[in-house]
């Protein structure tokens, strides 16, 4: 009888300890708020940087032609732009024909 108590005992610690192990993790957790959507259109473009508006909004935003090289992703070719809550998207299509191809690459590699 005594080796079933300290066992239901080592149990409740041990689900005890799960249980505040699980409460930390959730505390860590960090919400976000949900980002703004924008999607821009490129404006114009120089050797070292890119200007895009928004088409809703009107939001004009000056982005370094390096951190657009960074944003390239093989995923995207072949598919239109996103809105920025989505992804960035919108900021390689630099050919401004609603798709992202290598027209874009060949824009932002070139100019």
């Amino acid at each position: 009888m005594k080796k079933l108590k300290n066992l239901i005992s080592v149990l409740l610690l041990a689900i005890m300890v799960c249980s505040l192990s699980i409460f930390a993790y959730a505390a860590e957790i960090n919400i976000d708020e949900p980002k703004e959507s924008h999607k821009y259109t490129v404006v114009s473009i120089n050797e070292n940087d890119v200007t895009y508006i928004c088409d809703d909004c009107g939001d004009t935003v000056n982005i370094p032609k390096s951190e657009i090289i960074v944003m390239w992703n093989i995923a995207y070719v072949n598919k239109p732009p996103q809105p920025t809550d989505v992804d960035d998207s919108s900021y390689l299509d630099l050919h401004k024909d609603n798709i992202i191809n290598a027209k874009d690459y060949a824009i932002l590699t070139h100019m």
